[in-house]
């Protein structure tokens, strides 16, 4: 699978907004994810914890997304800047991913 379509497939699986799908789906066994959206971040590791995460984000604050500005892949990365509909209206998000077997290991996130 290439990475183009492994962001149409997270994106698709976004809008379904079904978390545990999602992160069965899209990220590795070992993952972390590092959000940069309080002070001092928020670390969580293992897919069990994202999915509650990733859970609570799609029913609470995601409402959808709008599009990307900018997007560049590497062998083994993806990192973009995107435009997500949120219950307080339009938000300009980053995101970087590393891979390892097609599936996202580490992932950072913030809001811009």
């Amino acid at each position: 699978m290439s990475f183009q379509s492994f962001i149409d497939t997270h994106l698709k699986l976004l809008a379904e907004g079904d978390a545990g799908r999602m992160v069965d789906n899209d990220y590795h066994e070992d993952c972390v994810m590092v959000l940069l959206v309080e002070p001092g971040g928020q670390v969580i590791r293992g897919k069990d914890a994202l999915k509650g995460q990733l859970g609570y984000y799609l029913q609470n604050i995601y409402r959808g997304f709008v599009s990307m500005q900018k997007l560049c892949m590497t062998e083994d990365s993806i990192v973009l800047e995107a435009t997500i509909n949120t219950v307080n209206g339009e938000s300009k998000v980053w995101d970087a991913m590393h891979m390892k077997d097609g599936k996202i290991l580490r992932h950072y996130s913030g809001v811009r």
